[in-house]
């Protein structure tokens, strides 16, 4: 079978030749440098069998972005607005390690929204997906691996929502 034969077969409750392994398998920044310190060699990879697969991250957020706009900063963190809006504060040390504090959100009104969706919400699909994004769709529907799409760092099945409001407010519109 192949990576995507079996993929689908899984979701679909048929037959495989055998389970997925490790599909897109990653890990933080810092275990991969305390691994180093153990002796894991990055240049020789990972040394796990895993099954491939396709990554698409569409450009999910605001068009045109935002720009970044860094609001504070001291030793230890920085405090920026990013390309969705968000006033968040990060560590300097391993960003990419956990969820930032996110202090402000876009939105925080009806008219807010308005305004955001008017501004930034532009149906551009050559900016959104690239100009080639017939090309790209067209060799995503000839791969042999299965195609993961992925909403960015945050995505998740409210992801672009929750970017807007913040949790909490999400949870109670």
């Amino acid at each position: 079978m192949t990576p995507k034969e079996r993929f689908l077969n899984l979701l679909n409750y048929q037959p495989v030749d055998r389970g997925v392994y490790g599909m897109c398998l990653g890990w933080w920044p810092e275990t991969a440098q305390r691994w180093q310190t153990e002796g894991f060699d990055p240049a020789k990879g990972h040394g796990f069998a895993i099954d491939p697969c396709a990554w698409r991250t569409p450009w999910f957020f605001p068009n045109p972005p935002f720009e970044r706009q860094v609001v504070a900063e001291d030793a230890d963190t920085i405090t920026y607005v990013n390309h969705d809006g968000i006033v968040l504060r990060e560590r300097k040390d391993n960003p990419l390690s956990s969820m930032p504090q996110f202090l402000r959100f876009p939105v925080e009104t009806r008219s807010d929204f308005r305004r955001f969706w008017a501004e930034r919400m532009r149906p551009d699909l050559a900016a959104r997906l690239g100009t080639d994004y017939a090309a790209k769709l067209a060799a995503y529907r000839a791969r042999e691996a299965p195609l993961i799409v992925i909403a960015g760092r945050w995505g998740g099945f409210f992801g672009g929502l929750r970017n807007l409001t913040g949790v909490e407010k999400l949870c109670t519109l």
